[in-house]
């Protein structure tokens, strides 16, 4: 046996059992539900995910486990293999990589009025559609109260639905547990005779796609069918219901009554009777999930393209590209008029490039005095 698999057969491996000791019971868990995404698309029936926690289903199911560690090593919030990740996306600094960044807007009128600030996320997923770059996105949708769920969309017509931003956690890696289970109209009508060939846009928060991207190093199913990360700017999230009993004691408003909700400041809230109430962000504290406050990525350091409102000019969005792939993405939707940049004159540009940079690195800076200030 040679020296080198005689210290892999030394190193303990961790296993679900690890996870739960070291990051669910800790209150660390992202609930971006990559681990049960890749146990339950390779049938070992050992852990599901409730109330965005993932648990062994039983203890019968327990013993179902090969501990072969891939849940834990895919966890967004253990450390193993993070630093060869954080290399291989060049994700080492505040901001991570940056080849451009602009402001644009979306140029879809519908969009426009159902999107967020300038409807850039949407619009992008538009365009794969249409240009046929896709076959479907992961993105997020809700219910009638407001409770965000994950699913995996495969027509442009249903990007409407996802329209607007979450506030509180939406398991994003989750549906792809099911990507076997694809309807066999869905995969007749996308032309698609061999599942691996599928091809899928993520929509998640930074701490989301740092697991992707984990798994991608890992080269593990389901997250190979991912061909384009995006990325929302993320300063914080909330626990639903802390959150929403917060919002109703300061409102009046049940979820089913509101609208819109957004940060600008403060959070603010639309009802569906064209009300808008403001609401002192300081007041949600409470409801800030505990894993939240030790992240200091607010960008998303491991995508190829991330959109926020941060910085942006009113009614546009913020566009970080970072890789290759995204900035073709980018030009193409620029040039094809999907997208509309943010008009800044030669004169300015330099000046305002700067501003939006130190802008970033703010927000960064403020992630981090949080996470200092829980760690005295």
């Amino acid at each position: 046996m040679t020296e080198s698999k005689k210290k892999i057969q030394e190193v303990k491996v961790k296993t679900f059992k690890d996870l739960e000791e070291e990051v669910v019971n800790r209150d660390r868990c992202v609930a971006c539900g990559a681990c049960v995404s890749y146990c339950e698309v390779q049938a070992f029936d050992v852990i599901t995910m409730k109330e965005n926690r993932p648990q062994f289903k039983s203890q019968k199911n327990e013993e179902n486990c090969t501990e072969c560690g891939v849940c834990y090593y895919s966890c967004p919030q253990t450390e193993p293999i993070l630093s060869q990740v954080e290399e291989r996306y060049d994700a080492g600094d505040n901001l991570g990589h940056i080849i451009d960044f602009l402001a644009a807007k979306t140029m879809d009128s519908i969009i426009e009025k159902h999107g967020q600030d300038g409807g850039v996320v949407s619009t992008i997923l538009r365009y794969l559609f249409e240009e046929r770059e896709i076959d479907g996105a992961i993105v997020s949708e809700y219910d009638e109260n407001l409770i965000p769920i994950p699913k995996i969309i495969f027509d442009e017509k249903e990007i409407i639905n996802s329209a607007g931003t979450r506030y509180s956690i939406s398991p994003q890696m989750l549906p792809l547990k099911d990507i076997k289970n694809i309807s066999a109209d869905i995969l007749r009508e996308k032309g698609i005779y061999n599942i691996d060939a599928m091809r899928l846009a993520f929509v998640g928060t930074p701490c989301q796609l740092r697991a992707l991207r984990k798994m991608h190093f890992l080269n593990i199913t389901p997250a190979h069918l991912i061909k384009y990360g995006i990325s929302l700017f993320c300063f914080e999230n909330f626990n639903h219901e802390q959150l929403y009993d917060i919002l109703t004691r300061e409102t009046h408003l049940t979820p089913s009554q509101m609208k819109k909700t957004y940060i600008k400041n403060n959070f603010f809230i639309q009802s569906k009777t064209g009300e808008e109430h403001e609401i002192e962000i300081k007041k949600l504290d409470s409801a800030v999930r505990s894993h939240c406050l030790e992240c200091v990525d607010f960008t998303g350091k491991y995508s190829d393209i991330s959109v926020g409102s941060s910085g942006a000019p009113k009614g546009y969005s913020m566009i970080i590209i970072r890789t290759q792939k995204g900035k073709e993405l980018i030009d193409a939707m620029l040039k094809k008029r999907y997208i509309e940049e943010y008009p800044i004159s030669l004169e300015e540009l330099g000046e305002w490039r700067e501003k939006k940079l130190k802008n970033f690195n703010r927000m960064v800076s403020l992630k981090s005095k949080k996470k200092r200030n829980r760690t005295d």
